[in-house]
């Protein structure tokens, strides 16, 4: 009876245990199952199955043009495994898959020892066989989950029941990928060796043997140390398994590394696809880039990039002639839709060795020069109450700088003009007006304007910042990219808006599947009425002032900038239907000697706008509410004119309604002179007198001494004052009838 009971107690106590283990086992079996059918559900056909290469990424332009393949098929040559010397063969084997004729489509030994590596923190092994790899390249979308791996058994073990072992390696010779291009071994071959797979030596063969493990790390032409180290481990592999014998290995081992050359296979608008590239491999998975066949619409306009590239060379080879050993200036542009702010073009250099290298239009940050000025003095001051008729001495000052240096702002060209209207000063670059205007309005506000209008380069904090008087010239502590720049413009261009760039539009998957839709992402920064001002300032630096060669058919508003001992050279501008920015200088930052933004970078732009426009018609700029135009001022005193001023210094302005002036010129003023010697104020003993029209500053300058640069190099000390201190009164009296006293006062 006892024994009863406890067999019950047992029974009763383990029940439970069981009938839960029981549904966990059932839950198990369940969920494997379900997972089983999800990872047979998208398989590609197991009646009739035939690998298919990796796809290639196709890129396409604006119009759906087709534009560049990113590691296409092109580069994929087939070759029969009967082609293939058997050591090259041996490497693979060697390498990748010893036991390969042996097995059924996958290596349990194999897996085992890659699982036991990974849970004792060894060295990382792979665990496919040569037939999972030729699943996974031939039929899998690129991935690495579970659900994948087991669709990669299941293809590996039809491929081996469809097919010999001979044809399944064949088949991998020919999909696997080894970097620069090359699918298959015969284009590997001709990729690095120059050669046909049959030429290929035993040295050779372990080589590219060792690349497929890791195109990228062991490329020879990059990592050529990495891809001797892979060479040996795939001869020492060979000699173990007894396919070489210790003299072959030998020879093999110590063979040097001879190289055909890298040939990059080039595309059309490189810098622009390199762009886009850059983008795709920052957010997507390097080989769903490579062999996922992905559709990547661009905003890409050939015309308009062809006309670019055009541009750069047309005018630059014949002065500056691309020649081996001749350091010559490089150049970037840039186009840019303003309203929806996507690329239209993209040069990134004058000449090009490889894909991928530096794009000085995103990725060379340069001084700006006065190109700068538009975006941190005028448009935050225009902002803050100045007008297009706000006049500023340019004369020279000395400015006391934080360090307790002194600086004394000078013009470009080396002259000072006097009472300035804003108009004048932006057409003219005029560096002193700036500067001065930067003082009034403090450099912290030139540099949060510029940071809402787009630009992310300046730095605001520690020793050395951007938060100085000379950011109105340009002179910053990084530089900027063009692409930055006309990004800022384009706030201009678009009434006060800012977009940010787009390059890539749209992206789908092989099947079509939209994985990405970019649209235009618009934040006003500035008002309309402001951003207009601006914009028809800067259309006078086109039509009058340093940007003359500039000049379209249309309105342009645009702004030339040269840096100090002319190393950079900028042309920035926009229509009302593009934006763009075309930068010129060396590399390493030297003088050009005589090179400024006027020139070349404006032809360039020029030449670029004129296929970029053609067939447009002509717009003007949208002139917004509460603009008033029309608005006589003297230009010397920025008030209404009065009846002593010259018709010479009346000038029409644009104003937003309100803050037109509303007194008169005090400019202005009269004394009497000699009428015989008008230089000099009349005295007692003049005969005669005349009123002269003069002007009558506020502040009085002070004459400075300095370096003047000739256009040939040489220097000199001379005396500058404001040109126009000739309109100021006579500061004598006229000594030819007003002799002066004698020292005894008689």
């Amino acid at each position: 009876m006892a024994q009863l009971l406890v067999r019950f107690i047992r029974w009763r106590f383990w029940r439970p245990l069981l009938i839960a283990l029981l549904f966990v086992v059932l839950a198990g079996l369940g969920s494997g199952i379900g997972f089983l059918v999800a990872c047979l559900q998208d398989l590609p056909s197991l009646v009739s199955i035939e690998p298919r290469p990796s796809e290639t990424t196709l890129v396409f332009d604006r119009h759906g043009a087709l534009v560049a393949e990113l590691h296409g098929v092109e580069n994929r040559k087939p070759v029969r495994i009967e082609d293939v010397p058997r050591q090259v063969l041996d490497a693979f084997l060697a390498i990748e898959d010893a036991r390969f004729y042996g097995h059924h489509g996958f290596d349990l030994e194999a897996i085992a020892r890659a699982t036991w590596a990974i849970a004792t923190g060894g060295m990382f092994q792979g665990g496919s066989t040569i037939t999972q790899q030729l699943a996974k390249n031939a039929f899998l979308t690129p991935s690495r989950q579970i659900k994948r791996k087991v669709q990669e058994l299941i293809i590996a073990i039809e491929l081996e029941r469809q097919y010999t072992k001979d044809e399944i390696f064949e088949m991998y010779l020919n999909i696997i990928y080894f970097n620069h291009g090359a699918y298959g071994i015969q284009a590997a071959s001709q990729v690095y060796f120059g050669k046909e797979v049959g030429e290929l030596t035993l040295a050779e063969g372990a080589l590219l043997a060792g690349i497929t493990r890791w195109p990228e790390g062991y490329t020879p032409y990059r990592k050529p140390d990495s891809a001797l180290g892979r060479r040996a481990l795939v001869l020492n592999r060979m000699l173990s398994l007894g396919m070489i014998s210790q003299s072959q290995y030998d020879a093999a081992i110590n063979a040097p590394l001879e190289l055909a050359g890298e040939k990059e296979q080039d595309y059309p608008a490189p810098y622009f696809v390199d762009y886009v590239l850059k983008y795709l491999l920052k957010h997507y998975d390097r080989d769903l880039i490579y062999k996922g066949g992905l559709r990547v619409y661009t905003s890409l306009d050939p015309a308009i990039q062809k006309a670019a590239e055009e541009g750069v060379a047309k005018i630059l080879d014949p002065v500056f002639p691309l020649e081996p050993g001749k350091e010559q200036p490089e150049c970037a542009a840039i186009v840019m839709d303003p309203h929806t702010g996507h690329i239209v073009a993209m040069v990134g250099g004058r000449s090009r060795t490889g894909k991928l290298e530096l794009n000085r239009a995103t990725q060379a940050y340069r001084q700006p020069g006065s190109a700068f000025k538009p975006i941190v003095v005028n448009t935050p001051a225009l902002d803050l109450g100045y007008t297009t008729a706000t006049v500023i001495d340019d004369r020279a000052f000395t400015w006391v700088q934080l360090d307790g240096t002194a600086w004394t702002p000078t013009n470009y060209d080396q002259r000072f003009r006097g009472l300035t209207i804003m108009r004048d000063a932006i057409a003219r670059s005029a560096n002193v007006y700036h500067t001065d205007l930067m003082l009034k309005i403090g450099p912290e506000t030139g540099v949060s304007y510029a940071q809402r209008m787009g630009i992310e380069s300046l730095v605001t904090k520690g020793r050395l910042n951007d938060v100085t008087p000379s950011l109105a010239l340009g002179g910053i502590t990084k530089g900027i990219t063009p692409l930055e720049l006309t990004r800022a413009y384009s706030v201009l261009a678009n009434q006060g808006i800012k977009v940010d760039p787009i390059a890539v539009l749209r992206v789908e998957d092989k099947r079509g599947k939209i994985l990405e839709e970019n649209t235009p992402r618009r934040e006003v920064v500035l008002s309309e009425q402001t951003a207009f001002l601006v914009t028809d300032l800067l259309r006078s630096a086109v039509d009058y002032g340093t940007g003359m060669r500039a000049r379209l058919d249309r309105p342009v508003a645009g702004k030339t900038g040269t840096t100090n001992d002319d190393v950079d050279a900028w042309f920035v501008g926009y229509t009302a239907d593009y934006v763009g920015a075309v930068w010129l200088g060396h590399d390493i930052p030297k003088s050009m000697v005589r090179v400024y933004g006027g020139m070349y970078p404006a032809i360039i732009w020029k030449h670029i706008m004129e296929t970029a426009h053609k067939g447009l018609p002509v717009k003007q700029f949208p002139v917004p509410k509460n603009i008033v135009t029309g608005v006589n001022v003297c230009n010397k005193s920025g008030l209404l004119p009065g009846p002593l001023c010259p018709p010479a210094n009346i000038v029409a302005e644009v104003f937003v309604r309100g803050t037109e002036p509303t007194l008169t010129c005090d400019v202005h003023k009269t004394v009497n002179v000699c009428g015989e010697h008008t230089d000099f104020l009349a005295g007692p003993g003049c005969a005669s007198t005349l009123e002269k029209v003069v002007i009558a500053r506020k502040v009085p300058w002070e004459p400075w001494e300095s370096e003047y640069r000739h256009p040939d190099g040489r220097r000199e000390l001379r005396v500058f004052i404001p040109e126009d201190s000739v309109l100021e009164a006579p500061a004598a009296v006229c000594p030819n009838h007003n002799p002066p006293l004698s020292p005894s006062g008689e």
